[in-house]
């Protein structure tokens, strides 16, 4: 494995978590629909996992990943309060184009299992 990857996947891992984060918490990054919640939710989790099986961090920096994971929680405790609120597809100035919602619902769910595929293959 090369010097680089292993920062790469570090700093990928972080402007995921980072990213997920933002979208559940923050105003002028909130997510403007659930697929983007589900797919923030679903990338931060596998670069963790990532992390784990490219780079896993020397044991006196695994508190790093340990908060990390911690931020993850947080941005998926966001993402819950924010589920209600928010639709499928984004709001456009006719409503909510019902075939799109349905179309982001099933492929909010084909993210979620490619990505519980991957942290099974990380893990």
């Amino acid at each position: 494995m090369s010097a680089v990857v292993g920062p790469v996947v570090l700093v990928v891992a972080l402007a995921m978590v980072t990213g997920q984060v933002l979208r559940a918490w923050s105003v002028r990054f909130a997510a403007p629909d659930r697929y983007v919640l589900v797919s923030a939710g679903v990338e931060a989790v596998v670069a963790l996992a990532a992390v784990r099986a490219v780079a896993p961090p020397p044991v006196p920096l695994s508190w790093l990943w340990v908060v990390a994971v911690g931020a993850v929680g947080f941005g998926l405790a966001g993402a819950v309060l924010r589920w209600p609120t928010l639709g499928w597809a984004p709001t456009g100035e006719d409503g909510p184009d019902r075939g799109v919602a349905r179309r982001r619902a099933a492929l909010a769910a084909v993210y979620a299992v490619i990505g519980a595929g991957a942290l099974v293959v990380l893990a």
